[in-house]
C-alpha cells in the first residue's frame, strides 16, 4: 500500500512506495483520495490498478513455476537466494494454513 503526503487542506499532493518525511499515512491503492489524485492524469488510475493486479497475478505464476521446477528436479530450493527461499517458505506456510482452515468448513484448496 502506498504512503501519502497531504497538504493542510487534506488533499493528497504526493504518493510514495515507502514512508517518507510527512508521509506516514498508508492507504489502499483503491482509496478514493488516491483515485482522485491519480485521476488528474487521463486513465492513470485505472492503468496503475490494472498493473498492480497484474503484478499480483504474475507473482503467483512465478511462485507456481518455481514450485514446478523444484518438483521436476530442475532446481532445488538451495539454488535460490536466501531471501527468495524465505519468501517462498512463508507463502507456502500461509497457503497451508488457509488450506487447513478451509478444509474445516468443507472448502477447497487455496489457489
Amino acid at each position: 500500500m502506498p504512503f501519502v503526503l497531504r497538504e493542510p487542506t487534506g488533499q493528497i499532493i504526493a504518493i510514495y512506495q515507502d514512508p517518507h518525511d510527512g508521509a506516514e499515512e498508508e492507504l489502499p491503492m483503491n482509496h478514493p483520495d488516491i483515485m482522485a489524485f491519480l485521476g488528474t492524469k487521463d486513465g492513470a488510475a485505472a492503468t496503475l490498478l490494472d498493473l498492480a493486479q497484474s503484478d499480483l497475478e504474475m507473482a503467483r505464476v512465478v511462485e507456481d513455476l518455481v514450485e514446478l521446477l523444484i518438483m521436476r528436479g530442475v532446481i532445488t530450493m538451495d539454488d535460490l537466494p536466501p531471501a527468495a527461499q524465505d519468501k517462498l517458505n512463508r507463502r507456502q506456510h500461509w497457503r497451508g494454513t488457509l488450506d487447513e482452515a478451509l478444509a474445516m468448513f468443507g472448502g477447497g484448496k487455496v489457489i
